[in-house]
């Protein structure tokens, strides 16, 4: 089983990553390739979890991150030679409870960036008078809108690229919601742009199948996310009972 290897954690906190992106395109292509039944099959069940959460209010807050975390546990297995069956998928629920608090802290996050644009767009409502309208205060919450949500696109953005490591840095390292985000911030900024370019890479992967057919994406989803777990497993991760610690501990005995 892969863990976290912390004593990379602190190696890329202040240097560089090596991304070899066509590699781990490649290991994904010949894993799939060897493994596709289980994968395809939990992608069925994950949409039709997605679907049924849809109308819930909460739902697809629980479920989503452990659903994604499914596909690299599914990956890990299939590497090592393990047997693979769907309920192995459902692995990533253990950290349910991280989770949640992580996805109500970027909703709370989102909805604090966004709340000016809010607040100018509802000013000409609250504050001119239906028979004489101020025409510069609503000509000047438009482009104040305007431009604001253009900044708030892009500091989101940013956020959410600091941020691409706090899920598997849960799993992996059983890390709590808050020390994964510090964590991944302290990575990401040294590789900032790398981190954007792999991010949209997978994003293009994962969604392949929608643009040929929506039922293909049962098969590019899980593509991205073995991209993920090989770009992981190269960076960050270690095999149980193979960290520093325990290393040193073998050592001395």
């Amino acid at each position: 089983m892969k863990t976290l290897d912390y004593s990379k954690v602190e190696y890329y906190k202040t240097n560089k990553f090596k991304f070899d992106i066509g590699i781990y395109f490649n290991q994904s292509i010949e894993l799939f390739t060897n493994n596709w039944q289980p994968f395809v099959v939990y992608s069925l069940v994950a949409a039709v979890l997605f679907i049924v959460s849809y109308f819930t209010i909460i739902g697809m807050i629980l479920i989503a991150y452990p659903l994604m975390i499914g596909y690299l546990i599914g990956a890990e297995r299939a590497e090592s030679g393990q047997s693979l069956e769907l309920k192995d998928f459902f692995g990533g629920f253990k950290n349910i409870g991280n989770y949640f608090i992580y996805s109500i802290i970027v909703t709370v996050i989102s909805l604090v960036v966004l709340s000016p644009y809010f607040i100018f767009t509802l000013m000409p409502l609250l504050f001119n008078d239906p028979n004489h309208l101020n025409e510069g205060l609503l000509l000047g919450t438009t482009l104040f809108g305007m431009f604001y949500m253009l900044f708030a696109i892009a500091l989101l953005f940013v956020l959410q690229a600091c941020m691409f490591l706090v899920p598997y840095l849960i799993h992996y390292g059983n890390m709590s919601a808050i020390d994964a985000m510090k964590t991944s911030y302290a990575i990401v900024k040294n590789n900032f742009w790398w981190f954007v370019l792999f991010a949209i890479v997978v994003s293009l992967v994962s969604s392949l199948g929608m643009v040929a057919c929506y039922i293909g994406a049962i098969a590019s989803y899980p593509l991205g996310y073995m991209m993920v777990y090989f770009m992981l497993k190269d960076m960050l991760l270690t095999d149980e009972g193979n960290t520093e610690i325990d290393r040193l501990g073998t050592n001395q005995e």
